[in-house]
């Protein structure tokens, strides 16, 4: 839920003011009008099977800020995470540009914006569940900084993009803008959507290589009986973590809602990190959630994690309670 806060958008307000580059001209209100505010805080308690302790943790905290007017914008995400806001406390930070009266519209995006791949979201107050999916975990990236155009026209929605690596900020200076993809939906009717998506360059995780990784992601989204949320992934790399390396992995997920305030999530997923090798990794979860209101919610997971990769094989259990505030 977004909320104006009109202390911080008259501070933001004024700092706009000082450079007449930013083209702030017209009533000050109008602008403030226009400034919205979001974020939220997420707090854990987490602890597994064997000799290690768990404990309480400050997950995350972050603020949103959006303008928007007409058809130009901007955003950005101040995040800060266990360890305080670090090298790089922004999320994201993109301006926009919209070109009307080319089909239902292209949004030109230009700056750091969360990867447009995968089924799962980033945020906790996005989230199902604590954890996130070994796919995940494993094989997507979560921001680019580069650019992007989005559209939608009838059933379909698409985004193409390019950037200068995967999950780094910084420019390339070895290969420039090096990685692309793009991610097309498709509702063919209500409650359903599929999205195709691509991913290609010659950076792994920020570090440059000279053999390209590609990346094939498929997402299904399920949404017809009422309550009830259906998710599914599959993912396929190569070279993503290792140069003449393909791995592959998939869950499912399903999350139904009691009532307003109480729900269950259940989650099963397979990563396989090199399918030459022998071995694959599995982690089932389920959680059980709570709506308090107001923007509170709390939940409660236990993940099982098998790896069969090594030998012996591991299994670990994983408790967590969470809760987090929205604004």
């Amino acid at each position: 839920m977004k909320v104006q806060t009109r202390a911080m958008a008259a501070l933001l307000g004024l700092g706009m003011m000082v450079s007449p580059s930013m083209g702030w001209s017209g009533s000050l209100q109008d602008k403030l009008d226009k400034i919205q505010i979001s974020g939220f805080v997420d707090a854990a308690f987490s602890d597994t099977t064997g000799p290690t302790k768990g404990g309480i943790t400050l997950d995350q905290v972050e603020i949103d800020i959006e303008y928007a007017s007409d058809n130009i914008g901007l955003r950005f995400d101040l995040e800060s995470t266990a360890d305080g806001f670090g090298a790089t406390p922004f999320e994201q930070g993109y301006i926009y540009y919209t070109f009307n009266g080319i089909g239902e519209g292209v949004t030109f995006t230009f700056g750091k914006f969360n990867a447009p791949i995968g089924w799962e979201l980033l945020d906790a107050p996005d989230m199902y569940q604590y954890s996130h999916a070994m796919v995940f975990n494993n094989a997507l990236p979560t921001n680019m900084t580069g650019a992007s155009l989005a559209t939608s026209f009838g059933i379909a929605d698409l985004i193409v993009y390019a950037a200068n690596g995967t999950d780094t900020n910084a420019a390339n200076t070895t290969s420039g803008v090096n990685t692309f993809g793009g991610r097309l939906g498709l509702t063919p009717f209500e409650g359903v959507n599929i999205g195709f998506s691509y991913l290609t360059g010659d950076n792994i995780a920020g570090v440059y290589q000279l053999q390209k990784f590609k990346t094939y992601d498929v997402d299904l989204t399920l949404e017809l009986v009422e309550g009830l949320i259906i998710g599914a992934e599959y993912v396929q790399n190569k070279n993503w973590t290792a140069l003449n390396t393909k791995s592959q992995g998939f869950f499912v997920t399903a999350h139904y809602d009691f009532t307003d305030m109480l729900g269950v999530t259940g989650r099963y997923g397979v990563w396989d990190p090199d399918t030459v090798a022998t071995g694959k990794m599995t982690a089932t979860t389920v959680a059980l959630t709570a709506a308090l209101g107001d923007g509170l919610g709390a939940l409660f997971e236990w993940r099982n994690d098998k790896d069969r990769t090594v030998i012996p094989s591991t299994s670990i259990d994983t408790y967590a309670f969470e809760m987090t505030y929205s604004f």
